[in-house]
Parts: structure tokens; sequence; C-alpha cells
């Protein structure tokens, strides 16, 4: 063979390899949107398609848009015009940002309040059309199941005794290992928007359509609204799940706004754990103070989510549990279904 020919060789060669090495390291920069039921989240990184790893997360950024509000107020059962024009505009602006970052691909999900909203899946098949997205809503399972995963990328943890807890606006849930293992959930409403609008409405006695905060709580409105919600917890925990978080063996991760934010804001900072005591101590801290005394945005629900949380605790001889930033994008980044 000539040298030209011998040449010519060595280029094809090293030219497809540099394809394969390519093609064998495929990593692409993904957006991934979870439409919750009080914020829209989104997390952009860097994903090897190949073997399904986080390379880059390059940031975490989100849009409050409160659809389990919106919901609790409707009369029909259907989203509010302004709500799903506001949801639309936030997806809108976090997608300019994610492309600016060089974002190539995008996937959104959402739970339980399209599910259950009558024009959810019709609003989700707006979403799509005009931001160009790929939305979809998820079973519950799958919403369960994408939390839990998402903590398994972070923790080192026997899945045998890791238990994930996760509260957010509009439903609440846990995951574990069976023994024979699969996995068994606990799926409920008693979130953090509902369970705040139990107590306006069950507690005080108030029309939630005309009053949205019922701060300030007194005393005898939190004993009783714990009574209520250890109640609801007893009654309604998966048995398998109540069984084995009594047993004392399972590490409980606390996931989503509630665990994450909310309490850690009103133990005066987050700690690698919280425990049920700490939040005794809160709850006496800041009972009786008004909505301003909060400072956040959420004050309607911040001492009404300690409430939550210490009943489930009480209910369940939970006496520790170890907040995590998470949420469903990661898990979504991961799960090739959906891209």
């Amino acid at each position: 063979m000539s040298r030209i020919g011998v040449l010519a060789t060595l280029i094809f060669m090293l030219f497809t390899t540099s394809v394969a090495f390519a093609e064998g390291n495929a990593v692409t920069r993904r957006a991934a949107f979870d439409i919750g039921s009080a914020n829209i989240k989104c997390t952009i990184a860097d994903v090897d398609t190949i073997s399904g790893a986080i390379v880059k997360t390059h940031t975490e950024i989100y849009e409050k848009v409160d659809f389990a509000e919106d919901m609790a107020r409707s009369y029909d059962g259907n989203f509010s015009k302004d709500i799903m024009l506001k949801g639309q505009e936030a997806l809108e602006k976090l997608k300019g940002k994610a492309l600016k970052m060089g974002a190539k691909h995008f996937s959104a999900v959402g739970g339980s309040a399209f599910r259950d909203a009558r024009n959810g899946r019709a609003y989700f098949a707006t979403l799509k059309e005009d931001t160009g997205i790929p939305c979809r809503i998820l079973s519950k399972e799958q919403s369960t199941l994408l939390s839990y995963h998402a903590v398994r990328l972070q923790k080192n943890i026997s899945e045998s005794h890791l238990l994930v807890w996760d509260i957010g606006g509009g439903t609440q849930t846990m995951a574990a290992r069976t023994q024979s293992g699969g996995l068994a959930f606990y799926i409920d409403k008693m979130a953090s928007v509902p369970f705040k609008n139990e107590i306006i409405s069950t507690i005080q006695g108030h029309d939630i359509n005309l009053v949205n905060s019922p701060n300030p709580l007194s005393t005898s409105d939190i004993h009783r609204a714990l009574e209520y919600v250890q109640t609801h917890a007893l009654l309604n925990v998966n048995p398998e799940l109540a069984s084995r978080l009594r047993s004392g063996t399972m590490q409980v991760i606390g996931i989503g706004g509630v665990h994450y934010y909310a309490v850690p804001e009103l133990l005066g900072g987050r700690n690698e754990s919280y425990t049920r005591e700490e939040i005794k101590a809160a709850l006496e801290e800041w009972t009786g103070k008004p909505d301003d005394a909060f400072k956040s945005e959420y004050a309607s629900t911040r001492l009404t989510n300690l409430i939550l949380v210490l009943g489930y605790m009480n209910a369940l001889d939970i006496d520790t549990i170890s907040p995590l930033k998470v949420n469903q994008t990661e898990g979504l980044l991961i799960s090739p279904e959906f891209w």
C-alpha cells in the first residue's frame, strides 16, 4: 500500500474511533421540570445516556405557582384560567433560562394536582403544544418511585432500612422496600395546603374561600389539630410501613418543601436531622404568631406544617428525620422512558 493509502487508512480509523468514542460517551444536557402543586422546579444537568448517570448538575431553579391553593378554592374541580396562564408563563420562563445554559432536551412531569383536576389533562396537552416541552402526568406510583430513586442517588443507605417521606403542597407519600423486595407505598392528600385548609374549616370553623391563613393559631387550635392528624395517620398509613417505622430500624429521609425548608426554618436552621422534641419546642415558640412573624411567602402553612409532621411522628413513633434536598427532576433526568 502506498504511503498516501496508509495515511488515508489511518485518518479513517481515527475518525471512526472518535465517532465511536463520542457515541459511547453520549453526554447530553437536559432540563427536567417537576410541575408540582405549589412550585414548578427545573434541574439542568449533563446526563450520560449510556450509563444513565448524572455527570454534572448545573443549576436547580423554580417558580412559585400555587396550583393546590387554586384548586382548594375551585367550585367545579377545574383550575382557574389565571393559574393556568401563570403556570405556562413560569414554565416558559424556566425553559428560557435552560436554553441559555445550553439545554438540548426537555421533559416535564406533574402529579396528583393534575390527575385530580377535571381540566388537568387538557391543560398538560396545551402546555406541551404551546411550550414545546413533552409534558406527562404521572401515576401516583410513578411519582413516588421517581422521588425514591432520587434519594437513592444521594444516600448510601441499605434499601432494607430506607424510608422516603415526601410532603409537598398537595400530596404526601412514603415509600420503602417490603420484605419480599417490592415497594410499599403510602400516598395521601393530607399534605401542606389541604391540612392547612382543614384546620381553617374544621378546627376554626371558617370558610376557606374567605380565609386563607389560620394564623395566629391558639394552643387549643394546635392541640385539636394534632389529635386530628394523629388519628388520620393511625387510620391511613400502610400497616406494613407503620409496623416497620415503629420497629425503630428504619432511617427516615424527609424530602419535599415541608421537610427541607418549612420545618428547619422554624427550628432556626437546617441540620443533618431534626427530632420530635425539637418540633414540640418550636410549636410552643411559634404559637399565637401572625403571618408577618414568619417572614415567608408560605407563612400561612409554616406552623401547620409543624403540626402535620409532629402528628405523624407521634402516631408512627418516628423520633428523627433527616431532611434532604431532592426533587423528582433528579429521578426524571435518569429515567430513559421520559426522554
